[in-house]
């Protein structure tokens, strides 16, 4: 295979790679590990459905789903859990129900393929950034029954790309949150790696044409 060559193949399989991770930051796994839901079932949700009214109400199941992806905010967002995040950061949206029949406690974590910046429960800041993060395929019922209950609240962390559920209590309605995490590599960002590959390329080239002409 000649430099050339080489440098082509690299750059293409390079370019493939940069455009399929820019598609999307996406729920890649999760479990149920513990409380009176355990053992249970982790499920990743698929657009179109409904969530809240009883709507994913199934003993001993953790329901996750991937909201809009690669939001520029405009205006900082207050989050829950993890501060305020800045105006003109790219995000993406998730989010996390467990909403048992009866009444279960539920332990585990739900993970994702980018870094959590903030998680929101607050049923104001639900409906609020319903328009802004929520999918139109995604139907959010009983919008005053959203949120997590004040016991829950202590139990709900995170570190790094995993949501942590340390104690949550649900029956009727269930605990539902939306969890921020960081977009994938913005447009402008594999744009830029892409270019400093294909300079990469050209020198290889210009050094085979080098080599040739000696």
């Amino acid at each position: 295979m000649t430099v050339r060559t080489l440098a082509t193949t690299v750059l293409g399989a390079a370019a493939a790679t940069l455009l399929a991770t820019a598609a999307s930051a996406a729920v890649t796994g999760g479990a149920i590990t513990g409380g009176t839901a355990s053992p249970g079932t982790f499920v990743i949700l698929t657009p179109p459905f409904a969530v809240g009214n009883n709507n994913q109400q199934v003993n001993n199941r953790l329901f996750a789903w991937n909201e809009k992806q690669n939001v520029l905010l405009t205006a900082p967002l207050v989050t829950d859990l993890g501060g305020t995040i800045l105006a003109g950061t790219r995000v993406a949206s998730h989010g996390v129900v467990f909403d048992p029949v009866a009444t279960r406690t539920v332990k585990g974590f739900v993970t994702f393929d980018r870094p959590i910046l903030g998680v929101i429960w607050q049923t104001s800041r639900l409906v609020a950034t319903d328009g802004l993060l929520g999918l139109p395929t995604i139907t959010y019922n009983s919008p005053s029954a959203r949120g997590l209950e004040a016991r829950d609240i202590p139990g709900t962390s995170f570190a790094g790309n995993t949501l942590l559920i340390n104690d949550w209590q649900a029956s009727s309605p269930g605990d539902n949150i939306r969890v921020i995490t960081a977009a994938v590599p913005e447009p402008a960002t594999w744009a830029m790696l892409i270019t400093g590959f294909g300079m990469v390329g050209f020198a290889l080239r210009r050094r085979q044409r080098a080599l040739s002409a000696a």
